[in-house]
């Protein structure tokens, strides 16, 4: 009689949702300033209270001599600025990677005011098309929520002769369903947050079921976890996904073993050999990206990669779904492992 290993796998699925959110429009008190267009930001964490975060912001500045960047944190995106609570910005840093067009090792950040940050150039640099400047070691609100941040650029490295504008918007975000509407919209679910590959052998693939069983055979149509996602961008919206594993390397991990089977490409999941990927299939009014399908090449990591998405405004819904293989010096044990999808439109 062949003996046979136990094992189980399961999901938590942390749903992150990353708002890059341009085109709200305020009137600013420098009559001559000028909007920064195709305006976003991406943050790397969306969670409350997180510490250590970076905002990237994004857009098209004028291309004439700037001496100041000026980004305060709102909870509005007009009228009187009140700061979130919870936010801190006093221990922010500027980011050294991620610039472009504005050259970050000219630029001083001075992060003395909480709720403002002023990144300044004494002898200043031209703005243009596809401008870009990060700064991190940001704490995220305390309450999740819809927030706002008032961009400004100036000529004097005082910040007082205005020369571009703008507001984006970015989501604190908890639990799994989310949705947040401002004047963009954004809506980003998941049908299940836990899936499971039960008890496995070393005989068959296995996939992940809803009911945290597991299969030998792919779950049907919207199972085991469906991805629906929904924006008004005019360039659409995509999502990425990334992997915690053991905090080092991606995979099931369990921590009673000290042991992780290693994610590898869907077209790499076999039974008896140790191996495990996440994967994506049934997609509509969604793109799948390459390599990321049931025999793709694509290796989940611990950093974010383009998953899903669409290029314009519109809805759609794809499954999640995995598979995994162990050998028979599988320790036995139980594996686990945290993806986050993170959902990024563009306006």
């Amino acid at each position: 009689m062949s003996e046979k290993v136990k094992k189980t796998g399961k999901f938590a699925i942390v749903l992150g949702v990353i708002l890059a959110m341009v085109g709200v429009y305020v009137l600013m008190p420098q009559a001559k300033a000028a909007q920064i267009s195709s305006r976003n930001v991406v943050i790397s964490d969306p969670r409350p209270s997180q510490t250590g975060v970076s905002f990237d912001f994004q857009g098209n500045t004028t291309a004439t001599t700037t001496r100041c960047i000026q980004m305060q944190f709102c909870t509005t995106a007009t009228g009187t600025c009140t700061t979130p609570t919870g936010l801190s910005t006093t221990s922010a840093t500027k980011v050294t990677s991620g610039w472009n067009v504005f050259n970050q090792a000219n630029w001083t950040l001075n992060n003395s005011t909480q709720g403002t940050l002023k990144l300044t150039y004494d002898t200043g640099e031209n703005g243009g098309s596809g401008s870009s400047w990060v700064v991190g070691n940001i704490t995220n609100p305390s309450s999740a929520g819809t927030y706002f941040v008032r961009l400004n650029t100036y000529s004097d490295s005082g910040c007082s002769t205005a020369i571009d504008s703008g507001v984006v918007a970015f989501a604190v975000v908890s639990g799994v369903s989310v949705s947040a509407t401002v004047a963009e919209t954004l809506t980003f679910s998941i049908s299940d947050t836990a899936i499971g590959f039960g008890e496995m052998n070393t005989s068959n693939i296995r996939y992940a079921t809803g009911d945290e069983t597991g299969s030998t055979s792919e779950p049907g149509n919207g199972q085991p976890s469906q991805l629906s996602l929904s924006t008004n961008a005019a360039n659409g919206a995509y999502i990425s996904i990334q992997d915690t594993g053991n905090g080092t390397n991606a995979g099931l991990y369990s921590v009673g073993a000290s042991k992780l089977i290693a994610a590898t490409a869907p077209s790499g999941v076999s039974g008896g050999t140790e191996s495990y990927a996440p994967y994506a299939k049934n997609a509509s009014g969604l793109t799948i990206q390459s390599g990321w399908d049931s025999s793709g090449s694509s290796v989940v990591s611990l950093s974010p990669q383009l998953f899903v998405g669409r290029t314009s405004a519109g809805s759609g819904t794809v499954d999640l779904a995995a598979k995994a293989g162990i050998s028979t010096s599988t320790p036995a044990g139980s594996y686990s492992d945290t993806l986050v999808l993170i959902a990024t439109p563009t306006y």
